[in-house]
């Protein structure tokens, strides 16, 4: 096949981002070649994301900005939104543009085997406009690619990866939910749990890390499902195994981070897990969604209560005196009263709070919260987010403030060239080159980079010791530290777990 180049487009969570990463290590070595702009390419994917009805518009917005810049170039939709394209109808007369290919999210890994896949088109091929209603008033619409792969069923999807475009790579573990919340429409994108083999995630990390990466995100979709659906054990099992197999030689110099958990996670069995891990940052990030019992019950999360994440918390202070907590929450949920809400802000203001992100209520047709009565006005949802962002941002500041205190903390750092491999020499670096986050997930800004080319701990080679110095926005501005100690003992806790 002559040499052909691509473009990829990611929107939503790590795990597309992980799956993104797949694809275009199977296309390189397929003989294409990533290009920088769409215009040059001949394939074009967008990795799209539904989680918000906003997600959902972005991918059709992709869809028609990246018809006008790349015409000739073959146009694919994956991911959580291709589905529900298919099912978008255009207000009469609206300006109209429609992918190639459909590709739903659960036949995305025939993607692997090329953006040919489904037909004999390859470089030269020619693809229909789509800009334009048909003769009769109708949008045209794209090809929907044929059931190719064994993703849907009962195994895991075949992505794998052996290095990362960012500098803090994503592993997937698991994939699909079966909770099915009822504002949630990624069941039916997703489709049901399905769990990675312990010994692939392992074989994977030790790549990741051999690669030069010193932070891996362990991720997935609903990572308290790992393990109901095979012989794998649970999370805490996978979690425990990844640090056995990988902390006697990346331990103080790499390290874990898990991606999200719900506070009913954090029991006995999981506090456990999460100390005895030499390699894990002392940061989680909660699905916590809301504060109050009566909306959480209504969201269909009435199986943990947020005293469980109070309780947690606290337990783990005892080990992790400092530790980062970051939390996802839903405001203006249909129902939702002023008590709800206030009841929210206390749980916010006990809360050792590092961040959070909060979200307005995305009504999504097909879930049950979309029929809810009581539904909560748009304008009433985008105050309370304000109010809640608000409240999350005095807590974020009172931890930074804290990390100020702090006189070490190791930064996994972004390099703006990507991981480098021990053969190569750093590239120089502006004082404002190197960004990263420390082991608290505290975005830090690295003041003198450029002057630590013959540091141990530069991007690639390591994690890099800093001290904080002052307040940057939402984060922190650090300096270069020497490395006079262990170098993982500012990512554990005092007693070594």
């Amino acid at each position: 096949m002559p040499a052909w180049k691509f473009f990829l487009v990611t929107f939503g969570c790590k795990v597309n981002q992980y799956e993104t990463q797949s694809l275009r290590e199977a296309w390189l070595a397929q003989g294409g070649e990533e290009c920088e702009s769409p215009a040059a390419a001949d394939v074009v994917c967008v990795n799209s994301c539904a989680i918000t009805a906003k997600g959902e518009r972005d991918a059709r917005n992709a869809v028609f900005r990246l018809r006008r810049e790349a015409p000739g170039a073959r146009l694919i939709l994956t991911g959580c939104a291709a589905r529900l394209f298919a099912d978008f109808k255009p207000r009469p007369g609206a300006i109209w543009a429609a992918p190639d290919l459909l590709v739903p999210q659960e036949e995305k890994s025939s993607l692997l085997r090329g953006p040919w896949a489904d037909l004999d088109a390859a470089p030269g091929y020619t693809p229909g406009s789509a800009m334009d209603d048909t003769p009769d008033g109708t949008p045209q619409t794209a090809a929907v690619a044929p059931a190719l792969s064994p993703a849907a069923g009962p195994h895991f999807p075949p992505f794998h990866i052996s290095a990362f475009k960012r500098a803090r790579p994503v592993l997937k573990v698991q994939d699909g939910c079966a909770h099915r919340c009822t504002y949630c429409i990624v069941p039916q994108t997703r489709g049901m749990p399905r769990s990675r083999p312990p010994e692939e995630i392992i074989a994977e990390a030790r790549r990741l890390l051999h690669a030069g990466h010193t932070e891996i995100m362990v991720s997935g979709i609903n990572l308290g499902q790992y393990g109901r659906d095979a012989d794998t054990g649970d999370f805490w099992s996978l979690l425990r195994a990844l640090d056995a197999a990988l902390a006697p030689e990346f331990a103080g110099r790499a390290r874990l981070r898990i991606s999200s958990l719900e506070p009913g996670q954090l029991d006995a069995q999981g506090l456990e897990a999460l100390l005895a891990c030499r390699m894990l940052c002392p940061h989680l990030h909660i699905s916590l969604q809301h504060g109050s019992q009566a909306v959480l019950k209504r969201m269909g999360r009435g199986h943990y209560t947020p005293a469980m994440l109070e309780t947690a918390v606290a337990e783990l202070a005892r080990h992790w005196p400092v530790m980062g907590l970051g939390a996802d929450i839903i405001a203006g949920f249909p129902g939702e009263t002023e008590d709800d809400v206030r009841l929210l802000l206390e749980l916010i203001e006990r809360l050792p709070l590092s961040y959070a992100h909060v979200f307005p209520y995305s009504r999504r047709p097909g879930t049950a919260a979309a029929r809810f009565a009581d539904q909560v006005p748009h304008k009433l949802k985008l105050e309370r987010a304000a109010r809640l962002r608000e409240a999350v941002g005095k807590r974020q500041h009172a931890f930074l403030e804290a990390q100020l205190r702090l006189p070490r903390m190791l930064v996994a750092a972004d390099n703006p060239h990507g991981p480098l491999h021990e053969a190569e020499t750093p590239p120089t670096a502006t004082p404002a080159a190197f960004k990263g986050v420390n082991e608290y997930y505290a975005a830090c800004i690295i003041q003198n980079a450029n002057t630590g080319a013959a540091h141990d701990g530069l991007p690639g080679l390591g994690l890099l010791p800093v001290r904080p110095v002052a307040l940057a926005d939402k984060g922190l501005i650090v300096t270069l530290a020497q490395d006079e100690e262990d170098p993982g003992a500012a990512g554990r806790a005092p007693e070594d777990c």
